[in-house]
């Protein structure tokens, strides 16, 4: 399995570019603002404005593939179950019902998935994938045929999210249909190959955009060049995704976290079945609740 987030080189791409807008590194690598940056009130009109643009390419990135990626994905990610094509935020429990995170989940072909983990506990979530992956039972390991391979060497993210978030990528695609949420496709952005994800992230159309890193420059200052897109820091872009997502209070630490299954359910980030790893720890921990109540 790949290493964890915080070993990686980091946002080297578009460094340069982070320093010439005042950035400041307070939870390096990632940027916590920029100088300037407007406060969360203010950030919350440029989003029903206009656009912000967050430089995500710190996250932890993970593609999945080979013949087992479906089963793998289908047993450790809780969420629905994906078609080519689609994206979800999903949970993934540890085996006794507690919460590793809830990453972002795209299946990008019939036996490819991407997962991008953007919060506190992205290195527990790939320490327990890590884990799954090379679990044994009865002397065999399940997923031998996976193959897990870190991905933000090979692509920069970037999330581009707001109103006007739509109108800013269709300039891009000379007539091609910008994506629906809960989808994934890959796109040449101005002759630039990438991989856009539109997750639900709220009433605000969000998109994160995979481009290569020989390409990210060019694409991070064309965003730039629209008026109505902000460049925002990691600080801002969490603070707006807790406003809209409330279960991502969970993801501010790396402590163990436990969340009750109806919001899980509720936020539709774990489906209505117990094949995923962790489904027994939940539902034995939700008839204890029930229990206590009567």
């Amino acid at each position: 399995m790949p290493k964890s987030h915080t070993d990686s080189p980091g946002m080297n791409a578009l460094y340069g570019e982070h320093l010439l807008l005042g950035a400041s590194f307070e939870n390096a690598p990632a940027v916590s603002r920029y100088r300037g940056e407007p406060e969360l009130e203010r950030l919350e009109e440029a989003m029903g404005d206009g656009a912000i643009l967050c430089d995500l390419s710190v996250a932890q990135m993970v593609l999945f593939h080979g013949p087992m990626a479906t089963a793998f994905v289908e047993a450790a990610f809780a969420g629905k179950r994906l078609r080519v094509g689609e994206c979800a935020f999903e949970a993934v429990l540890t085996g006794d019902g507690s919460l590793a995170s809830i990453p972002l989940l795209a299946r990008t072909g019939e036996a490819e998935y991407v997962c991008g983990d953007f919060s506190a506990r992205a290195d527990v979530l790939a320490g327990w994938l890590s884990f799954l992956h090379s679990i044994e039972q009865d002397g065999t390991q399940p997923f031998a045929g996976l193959e897990a391979e870190e991905v933000g060497g090979t692509h920069v993210a970037l999330a581009l999210w707001g109103r006007k978030a739509p109108m800013v990528l269709a300039d891009y695609l000379a007539g091609a249909s910008v994506p629906k949420v809960g989808s994934v496709s890959s796109c040449m952005l101005d002759r630039l190959p990438c991989i856009v994800a539109c997750p639900d992230l709220g009433p605000e159309p969000a998109y994160v955009i995979l481009v290569p890193p020989v390409h990210a420059v060019a694409l991070w200052r064309s965003l730039l060049s629209f008026g109505e897109v902000v460049p925002v820091g990691h600080d801002g872009f969490r603070s707006l995704v807790r406003a809209r997502l409330s279960w991502t209070r969970h993801l501010q630490t790396g402590s163990t976290v436990r969340v009750e299954h109806g919001e899980l359910t509720a936020g539709g980030i774990v489906r209505h079945d117990d094949s995923y790893v962790g489904a027994r720890g939940l539902q034995a921990e939700r008839g204890a609740e029930r229990e206590v109540r009567s």
